[in-house]
């Protein structure tokens, strides 16, 4: 062993959703180890009912008392955003158990993948869950980056202002404690819902990474059947006394491969599950936010706030790009599902046994369609689904403009 390889961490492909766990435990649904059952319980109760559940209906609440069309905006630019992140994150908490079931079959596709102990093949998985945990600190720093726009834009604003429009049947206009007591409550939720929604908006490109990862490996293995070890792919069979000794290897691989091929179907399933209805949210309510956030922009122009602008600016390429990363992943696993289909065209299928061959053909029956994840079981995830949510929004825009 080099001392590369000896450099190398342990592969663990699940490391690459550590971060969400850890958000999961401090966000009461997953119960990390080493800590009471009922204090826990507990925990999640009091932070779930003053954060998740009273912070949005404070929000809803403020609906009631708009007084014109940009107040009513601004209120459901933040409204929708916010509920539509409490039903992602109440949806992790109804798969939880499947997020388990996916940590049990990553295990056993990462020893496969260390008994194989190919280099490509691990390099291949190690660059997808650095992407994942990239794709974490991406939207922890747009996170960071609203809330301390929001905090600077209470600062200098000439009156007392809240952090986001919200109703707490007080008069914090004129009593300085209760403005502070609320201030510090909206800073506290709003930090809150903004770990919540980070975990919750990149956990899906996380698992998406993770599949694609492992149906990367499989396809550099299945490629490499039948073909000498060498990085030149040569056919290696001497036609000699062990050439059917060396078939009857070369069909053990495959069969493993088509093994190993079932547990990535499997991890697909699941991961269609658990993210269908997360996506299908977030899809229902892009297209309502974006509009709602230019409109928004377009009545903050008139009255040259420019932090309002920026805010604005801000919701919008957020909520956007949202939706352009699950639909850009569900591209990228769909187009590696592809490659992986060929893989099997690609090994060296002449020289094997008939059985080899028989075996071989079901497998490629069974990979003739690309594997994808659809929204709501319905809406695939592609640059194409994205393509049509950015005509919508442009459409209903346009209309919109119209009317004002």
């Amino acid at each position: 062993m080099t001392d590369a390889e000896q450099e190398q961490p342990e592969l663990d492909t699940h490391s690459a959703v550590h971060y969400h766990w850890r958000v999961w435990e401090l966000t009461g649904l997953m119960r990390p180890k080493g800590i009471s059952g009922v204090i826990y319980a507990v925990y999640a109760i009091l932070i779930n009912v003053v954060v998740t559940i009273l912070f949005p209906l404070s929000l809803m609440a403020r609906l009631f008392f708009t007084h014109n069309m940009q107040e009513m905006c601004e209120n459901l630019t933040i409204t929708i955003t916010d509920i539509v992140a409490n039903l992602k994150f109440v949806n992790v908490y109804l798969v939880r158990e499947q997020l388990h079931e996916i940590r049990v079959l990553l295990r056993r596709l990462d020893a496969r993948a260390k008994e194989v102990g190919h280099p490509e093949e691990l390099a291949a998985l190690r660059s997808e869950v650095e992407i994942a945990k990239s794709g974490f600190r991406y939207f922890a720093r747009i996170f960071v980056f609203g809330t301390t726009l929001s905090c600077i834009r209470v600062a200098i604003a000439p009156e007392r202002q809240l952090l986001y429009p919200a109703w707490f049947g007080v008069d914090w206009q004129r009593s300085t404690r209760a403005y502070v007591v609320i201030y510090i409550y909206q800073l506290f939720g709003l930090i809150v819902q903004a770990v919540q929604n980070c975990a919750s908006d990149s956990f899906p490109p996380a698992y998406l990474c993770l599949l694609t990862g492992h149906m990367r490996a499989l396809e550099l293995r299945v490629r490499r059947i039948g073909y000498d070890s060498t990085d030149v792919m040569e056919p290696r069979w001497s036609g000699s006394g062990d050439g059917e000794a060396w078939q009857r290897q070369m069909h053990t691989k495959l069969i493993e491969c088509i093994q190993d091929l079932i547990l990535i179907y499997r991890l697909r399933s699941i991961i269609q599950r658990i993210l269908s209805a997360a996506c299908m949210a977030q899809f229902a309510c892009s297209a309502a936010v974006q509009c709602t956030v230019a409109m928004h922009f377009l009545y903050v122009v008139d009255d040259n706030d420019l932090s309002a602008m920026i805010l604005s600016i801000v919701f919008f390429a957020a909520v956007t790009l949202e939706v352009f990363i699950i639909c850009y992943f569900g591209d990228r696993m769909r187009s590696q599902s592809e490659a992986l289909c060929d893989a099997f065209y690609a090994c060296n299928w002449v020289d094997q046994l008939p059985r080899f061959k028989q075996d071989l053909l079901f497998t490629l029956a069974r990979t003739q369609r690309p594997s994808m994840i659809f929204a709501g079981n319905y809406i695939s995830l592609s640059l194409e689904t994205f393509e049509e949510v950015m005509r919508f929004t442009y459409s209903v825009f346009t209309l919109l403009v119209r009317v004002k």
